[in-house]
């Protein structure tokens, strides 16, 4: 998948300053070529208080044995149960189908654009 991630403008700029939005540094190439490596990018850590994330979106969420390790995936899949499997856009990289579903707590927020 290839969806291209908007460019952080000033309005993201903002809302970062104002504590609506959080800065993650991508490390590795599993979200290539959607989210190239040494990428800074911004996350909504409140995207999900009233709505739950939909299949496409791209996330940041823990890594189910790493705690201290979040990632960045996108959701390919909402399960009956409610579980959701994340995947990443380079094959190659390690997604749900290495560790499995994630529950809707490991998701702690929606990728909304890209700084550089």
């Amino acid at each position: 998948m290839s969806d291209k991630l908007p460019k952080s403008g000033w309005m993201e700029m903002f809302r970062w300053r104002m504590g609506r939005r959080r800065a993650f540094r991508v490390v590795g190439e599993s979200m290539m070529p959607t989210i190239p490596p040494e990428a800074v990018i911004f996350f909504d850590p409140g995207a999900y208080d009233d709505n739950p994330p939909q299949i496409g979106d791209v996330v940041i969420s823990r890594h189910p044995f790493q705690t201290d390790v979040q990632m960045v995936k996108r959701v390919a899949e909402i399960r009956e149960d409610g579980r959701y499997v994340l995947h990443s856009d380079n094959p190659a990289g390690s997604d749900s189908r290495g560790f499995g579903s994630m529950p809707r707590g490991h998701i702690l927020g929606r990728v909304t654009s890209r700084l550089k």
